[in-house]
């Protein structure tokens, strides 16, 4: 019902996107702009971060922070601890744009990001026991993400002149998924000056998903050269996710997710 409300909530953002394009549908035209039937290809990239609930605790954006402090949460006190350990930035992301002018201020345009995390904190769900006289302790280790948001978009143009001008853009979006993460057991003994702890691989979890949702953006465009542009926009991407809280990724534990980026491009127009 929550996905199907902000369904509903995208279908009246474009009702409004229709009444504003009937606004401005001169705009171009008086300032000199002919984009019409034009073609724009770009790449660029983006600052972004999950945020909000699980997803967005696992995958938010982590930079140069020490990765040890990750299993502090277990509150006991034999872990090894390396100050010198620190995250990846994560995530990275990567962006290629392709649109076309159907007039001067509205084109459609669709997008595709490559997004990777290397560093996502899934729930460790430690669990610990005892082999023989060795103590040992189970952990989930760090998660990777990779994703591959895509949408088809509307983008009016509000054009501001002097080859600058401001645009919203709203429309579906899909999200193939990847996550992983590894089962970790770790052997310990720290008596006295005796101390040692030494990890052994015990698998794989791993799930692909494609998500459905929606993307959302404002931003801004101006020209570098005749047929050079740049623009810098704030984006938002909701996808649904249906889990069945099996393991600790978050495509099984996570009811959403939410992107947040902050994206650079430069792309050309034909």
């Amino acid at each position: 019902m929550n996905f199907l409300f902000k369904i509903l909530k995208l279908s009246n953002l474009a009702v409004i996107i229709v009444i504003m394009f009937s606004s401005v549908h001169y705009a171009g035209a008086q300032d000199g702009y002919y984009n019409e039937g034009s073609v724009y290809f770009g790449a660029g990239t983006s600052v972004s971060s999950y945020l909000g609930g699980y997803f967005g605790e696992a995958y938010a954006m982590r930079v140069l922070a020490p990765s040890s402090y990750y299993y502090d949460s277990y509150s006991y006190n034999y872990g090894y601890y390396d100050y010198n350990d620190y995250t990846i930035w994560s995530p990275l992301q990567f962006d290629l744009t392709a649109g076309f002018y159907i007039s001067d201020n509205l084109a459609i345009e669709s997008e595709a990001s490559f997004l990777f995390h290397y560093n996502g904190r899934v729930d460790p769900q430690f669990t610990s026991g005892t082999i023989g006289e060795r103590d040992y302790l189970d952990r989930n280790d760090y998660a990777q993400l990779y994703a591959v948001p895509v949408s088809v978009t509307a983008k009016l143009i509000l054009t501001g002149g002097g080859g600058y001008d401001a645009y919203i853009k709203a429309g579906p979006a899909f999200q193939y998924t990847n996550e992983r993460y590894e089962k970790i057991r770790e052997f310990y003994s720290y008596s006295g000056y005796n101390e040692y702890s030494s990890d052994v691989y015990l698998g794989t979890v791993e799930k692909t998903r494609w998500l459905n949702g929606f993307r959302v953006g404002i931003g801004t465009q101006y020209l570098l050269s005749d047929y050079m542009s740049g623009y810098t926009e704030l984006e938002y991407s909701y996808f649904n996710i249906e889990g069945d809280n099996s393991t600790a990724l978050a495509l099984d534990k996570a009811p959403e997710a939410q992107l947040f980026s902050l994206k650079t491009m430069i792309y050309f127009t034909f």
